[in-house]
This record gives C-alpha cells, structure tokens and sequence, in this order.
C-alpha cells in the first residue's frame, strides 16, 4: 500500500508539472513582442494551479492512505483525531445543548480503540485560494511541520496568488521572463518540500503518537 502511495505521488509530481512548467517556459523564452506577456500570463495561471492541485491532491492522498491503514484513533496523533471528528466537533460548537456535546464525547471515548474514520473524498480543502493562512491550516490537519515554508510565504501571497489573481481580473502584469523563471523555480521548490515531508511522514510513521 505504501509503494503505492508513494509511487502515485512521486509520478504526479515529477512528471505532470515538470513537464508542463518545462513546456510553459520554452513558450515564454520563445515567444516575441506583445506574445511575452501572453504566455506569461498563461504560465503564472498554470503554476498556480499546479500549486494548490497538488497541495490539495497530496494532503488529500496522505488522508486516504491512514485511512486505508486502518490505525485506532489512540495510535494516531491529534490532528488525525480532530480531522476524523470535524464534522462532529463543528455540530458542537454551533450548540449549546448538553445532549449534543455528551454525545460527541461519549462517540470519542467509543472510538478510541477503533480504526479511525477519516473523510473518504476531499477532506482537505485549498478553498480556490491557496494563501500561506489555508497552506498553514492544511499542514496543521496532517501533522506537517510548517516553519520551513515561512520562507516563502511572501512569494505565496504576493507574488503566485496576488498575480494570479491581478490576471484574472484584467490588471497590468508585472512579471518579466527572468523573474517568471525564477518563480517557477520557487514554486516546484516548494512543490518538492511538500512532495518530501509527506514522503518521510508516511515512511517514518509520523502520524502515530510518540
């Protein structure tokens, strides 16, 4: 099951975006005049995408992964738990009745020694908007460590998503082809950081309890 996991992971990742973020950038280096700006809208729209696809299908593959290894929830560590119970725990905090909030608790405590239950389908959400708040959110459900990525949390804002979004609604691109390069480069960069931890996360068996 882990292989392949990890197979699956590794082939979406060296594969699919590498070869579209070579082909965008060959378009960019060769295009002419006025035709610059249009592949590099093209290509800045496209990095975007594979950003928050991948972070998203990642997340979502790890999630589907525990599930399938089917560990008791007291083996893993809280974040599994909150994860498996987010649907319960978000009834309870819209209730005041006692009722509800016993019954969540009593579920808890039935369950500790079950195979944990996690979202089959999308339980990682990037919300169409993969800033460094949802990208710190998402890695907080599945036990990932987010300091390495602060880094890059400027370049995630302002310069992947706040582009982004200037293009999709029409204002001027300030994106020149050596920092389009460079900016690809950060963000497979980042797509590879990711693709590791979840990597060594799986392997190493990170996600039970010390």
């Amino acid at each position: 099951m882990i292989s392949a996991f990890l197979h699956s992971l590794g082939r979406f990742a060296t594969f699919v975006i590498l070869k579209e973020m070579h082909e965008l950038r060959s378009a960019v280096q060769s295009a002419k005049g006025k035709n610059i700006d249009a592949h590099i809208r093209a290509g800045v729209a496209m990095l975007y995408a594979h950003w928050e696809d991948f972070v998203k299908g990642a997340a979502n593959a790890y999630v589907s992964y525990l599930s399938f290894r089917g560990d008791r929830m007291c083996d893993l560590k809280p974040c599994f738990v909150a994860l498996g119970m987010k649907s319960i725990m978000l009834s309870t905090q819209t209730s005041a009745q006692s009722a509800i909030a016993v019954a969540t608790v009593s579920y808890l405590i039935d369950e500790l020694n079950r195979p944990i239950k996690l979202p089959a389908v999308e339980a990682i959400s990037a919300q169409s908007n993969l800033n460094s708040d949802v990208f710190t959110n998402i890695v907080g459900w599945i036990g990932i460590v987010p300091a390495k990525y602060s880094t890059r949390f400027t370049l995630i804002d302002k310069t992947l998503l706040g582009t982004r979004n200037g293009i999709a609604h029409g204002e001027y691109l300030v994106i020149d082809t050596p920092r389009f390069d460079s900016l690809v480069e950060e963000v497979l960069d980042l797509l590879r950081w990711f693709k590791t931890d979840i990597e060594n996360a799986a392997v190493q068996k990170s996600f039970l309890r010390a």
